[in-house]
């Protein structure tokens, strides 16, 4: 019996490094994912739970949660004055502290292991089971370049000096257990054999960007803002990742990574909006075709002859009875798949639009969430699933500050370079920009639409005092310090 989900899991597990079958990612799942890889070690936060976590949604209190025991535990082991703090004070604390422990929505109940917390301590870090594999790739890949970024994340967690840290202190636990991500990275084929050399650049960028970023990040007095830029840098790295799989992996496509075309439009409708529009949609296709080839090598080599694959009946998902429409795909495919040079191709295929139409969080939709919530595609709502890359303040400032060193000056053309190198961003206005696109099936704004797309950059950057326009006419990009890093 062909069970989907099984293969999906061999797949990730073999080439992916991660496991992007939920449409619940957001950046403190990342977040808490890589700490605790970097660190090795988690903490128990029943106790912060309890606080926090008052009641289901269904308005049932857990055991535990109810206020006059958790008031009593905090008397009882030194937590709290008693004589100074009183239960009325704690019901008044516990709303204000869920929401600052919880503003990306990553708390749920602590016994079904699903609490991530955006703080800033490692008394925090949990065990959390949902959607942690992206955050430990993405450590694991930071300490295997030995990137200073690595040192920077891990100081930055040790002391609770931070205002969320203060807060939540007397519900934490001192006694830190050891981690150990449960995929063997060592495995996984990303790590263990030679990149394609387009593939290659670009993660040497990246590596070249993570240790740009730390020099800022290293100079920056607020731990909070350092953690979240090295998260949403984190985000933007695995969604890339997910975008070169195809470049990374199948065959004759090694030049296949799919340019981000950055989207600075006033309008939805103008070229460079529904070209920004067509290269998300590019890249979508592209983690598509990587899963359509990747399921078609699990059957060749797992399977055998595409009769010995037929013999194995219609495929199933999550062992639920096939469905009639499922019935019909699958047998489509045996019979294409019987006068095809690429009968494996071809099954795999309808495996995963089995698997997309039936998943609850399928790789398009994980990258969607993560895109959105990251700040760099737009708009967030689901039900408009064509999104653009439109970059928030947060993730505009990561790009820059991983792309210029602190006291660094460099010209627009220099800076647009390195966004191509570090990131394979896209803002336009260089002869070679219109060439890129036009080679990935990027056609819907031609050269004036994309000068006027790096004119309203330019306008942003300096909005955020990255750049200045010089007399000659030539624009500066400039970054001292960290005086640009909002507080």
């Amino acid at each position: 019996m062909l069970a989907i989900e099984s293969i999906r899991t061999s797949v990730d597990h073999k080439y992916v490094g991660l496991s992007p079958d939920t449409r619940s990612i957001k950046p403190v799942h990342i977040a808490n994912g890589l700490f605790r890889t970097l660190t090795g070690k988690t903490y128990d936060t029943e106790m912060l739970n309890r606080f926090v976590v008052s009641q289901k949604h269904d308005g049932e209190i857990p055991k535990g949660h109810d206020l006059p025991t958790i008031y009593r535990w905090l008397a009882e082991n030194g937590r709290i004055d008693s004589r100074e703090v009183k239960e009325d004070n704690l019901k008044r604390f516990r709303v204000l502290l869920k929401k600052v422990v919880n503003a990306d929505d990553g708390v749920y109940l602590h016994k079904d292991l699903m609490e991530s917390y955006s703080s800033g301590y490692l008394g925090f870090v949990t065990r959390d089971r949902i959607a942690q594999s992206a955050g430990e790739f993405f450590g694991t890949w930071l300490m295997k370049r030995n990137s200073p970024l690595v040192n920077c994340i891990r100081d930055s967690l040790q002391q609770p000096d931070d205002p969320i840290s203060i807060l939540g202190f007397p519900l934490l636990d001192d006694e830190p257990r050891d981690f150990v991500p449960k995929l063997d990275f060592e495995e996984v084929e990303f790590f263990r054999t030679s990149l394609p050399s387009e593939v290659r650049d670009l993660w040497n960028g990246l590596e070249e960007a993570a240790a740009t970023l730390s020099k800022h990040l290293q100079l920056h007095p607020n731990k909070l803002l350092r953690l979240r830029l090295a998260v949403l840098f984190a985000s933007f790295v695995v969604i890339r990742h997910l975008t070169t799989l195809e470049a990374c992996y199948v065959p004759s496509r090694e030049k296949a990574i799919p340019p981000f075309l950055l989207d600075f439009s006033e309008k939805e409708s103008e070229p460079v909006a529904r070209a920004s529009v067509m290269s998300y949609t590019h890249a979508c296709q592209s983690i598509s075709r990587f899963y359509t080839w990747a399921f078609g090598e699990h059957l060749r080599s797992q399977c055998g002859t595409l009769k010995e694959i037929e013999a194995e009946g219609v495929p199933t998902y999550k062992r639920t009875q096939p469905k009639e429409e499922w019935e019909e795909l699958w047998q489509i495919a045996l019979n294409e798949a019987r006068g095809s040079d690429q009968p494996y191709l071809v099954c795999g295929q309808a495996l995963y639009h089995i698997m997309a139409s039936e998943a609850e969080g399928d790789p398009i939709r994980y990258l969607r969430q993560l895109g959105h919530r990251s700040g760099l595609m737009w708009p967030p709502e689901n039900f408009q699933p064509a999104k653009r890359f439109v970059l928030q303040q947060d993730m505009l400032e990561v790009l820059i500050r991983a792309s210029v060193e602190p006291g660094d000056t460099i010209d627009m053309h220099e800076l647009q370079r390195r966004l191509w190198r570090r990131f394979g961003v896209v803002i336009g206005g260089r002869p070679e920009d219109q060439q890129l696109l036009l080679e990935a099936g990027i056609y819907q704004a031609d050269s004036s639409a994309l000068r006027l797309n790096r004119e309203r950059f330019a306008a942003r950057l300096s909005n955020l005092d990255f750049a200045r326009l010089l007399a000659d006419g030539v624009m500066q990009v400039e970054l001292e310090g960290n005086h640009a890093i909002g507080t």
